[in-house]
């Protein structure tokens, strides 16, 4: 749980703060997964299976930092998060957003 907080702080979300939701910190709980997945393969992909409560998803990777990750993703920037998750892998960041 505090990698997920650290990766949302970061990028300056707050979606585990006061008024969020259970949807919400599940959405998070799911994009933070996938994202630890890809570090662990060591390869961005798209993971598969449930989106939460979102409708798209979007995947980066950055050597850069984590905020890079995620403004890598698909829609980024296009579409409203629900879900963003940051996982720091051997070789950079790797980052999965879910979307509405």
């Amino acid at each position: 749980m505090r990698r997920i907080i650290a990766a949302v702080v970061f990028t300056g979300f707050l979606m585990l703060g006061v008024g969020a939701t259970h949807a919400d910190a599940c959405d998070t709980c799911v994009a933070q997964r996938k994202a630890q997945q890809q570090a662990s393969e060591g390869r961005m992909r798209h993971v598969g299976g449930s989106m939460g409560t979102g409708r798209y998803e979007g995947v980066g990777f950055s050597t850069v930092s984590a905020d890079h990750a995620i403004a890598q993703c698909c829609y980024w920037g296009q579409r409203t998060p629900v879900g963003i998750g940051v996982a720091r892998g051997v070789s950079g960041w790797y980052a999965t957003v879910l979307y509405r």
